[in-house]
């Protein structure tokens, strides 16, 4: 893939550019957003930016990265930040923060595990998402596990979906309230937590892939499954 690094430090620069290379990458290093808003000599699938912090000026570069690229997937490596840093990225259109220290394959594990779960997602209609055994079909009503119909109330199953088309990565918080209520009445935050719980359950019951549901704090919630049955599905 074609991947852009905004990292200042050269020695940084240097790790990331050398681990993108050797997975097969074609990657390009500049120092800023702005250096690289000018002499990006392609469109890149992805952009790796390293910020000092989270703020509303750090965060305007990604934003005007975004809007020159607006299909780019934005992964951001922070120095520094706080309990709500990343959802304040994440509302600005990030795709996923990455504290520092990091291991650099992890970035590169990451970026190509976005670019994986937007090819699974065009490959099927957009009301459904495919994940290992699970599926779930808004138009269709209907969502199964391991072949088997999963007992989901209307709510449950926009959760779920929800889930799977961030798969493998957070699902905001936010997300996950305006679309698992819309025109069903206002979000009840209070009630998310319990409607996660009764999904957890009933993707145990119905057996095969093992998926699990994590909170990320206050950030959201993430959709896993078994290394290697995602890659085998």
């Amino acid at each position: 893939m074609r991947i852009a690094i905004v990292e200042a430090e050269p020695a940084a620069a240097d790790i990331l550019m050398f681990v993108a290379q050797r997975r097969g990458h074609q990657p390009v290093c500049v120092a800023t957003v702005d250096r690289l808003l000018d002499r990006l000599p392609f469109e890149p699938a992805v952009a790796v930016i390293s910020l000092p912090d989270i703020s509303d000026e750090t965060l305007g570069s990604v934003s005007r990265l975004r809007e020159r690229f607006p299909a780019i997937t934005t992964l951001v490596i922070v120095e520094r930040s706080t309990t709500l840093s990343p959802l304040a990225a994440l509302r600005a259109g990030v795709q996923d923060v990455i504290q520092s220290p990091y291991h650099p394959h992890e970035v590169m594990v990451r970026a190509e595990g976005w670019l994986e779960a937007r090819a699974a997602a065009k490959a099927v209609p957009d009301s459904a998402a495919r994940i290992a055994d699970l599926e779930v079909d808004l138009d269709r009503f209907v969502a199964t596990k391991n072949g088997n119909s999963l007992p989901l109330t209307r709510l449950e199953r926009r959760l779920l979906y929800c889930l799977c088309t961030h798969y493998p990565n957070i699902t905001p918080l936010e997300r996950l309230l305006n679309f698992g209520w819309e025109s069903s009445g206002e979000p009840e935050p209070a009630l998310l937590k319990t409607h996660i719980s009764h999904i957890r359950k009933k993707l145990r019951d119905a057996g095969g892939t093992p998926f699990e549901i994590s909170s990320q704090q206050t950030v959201g919630y993430t959709l896993s499954v078994a290394e290697g049955e995602a890659r085998a599905s």
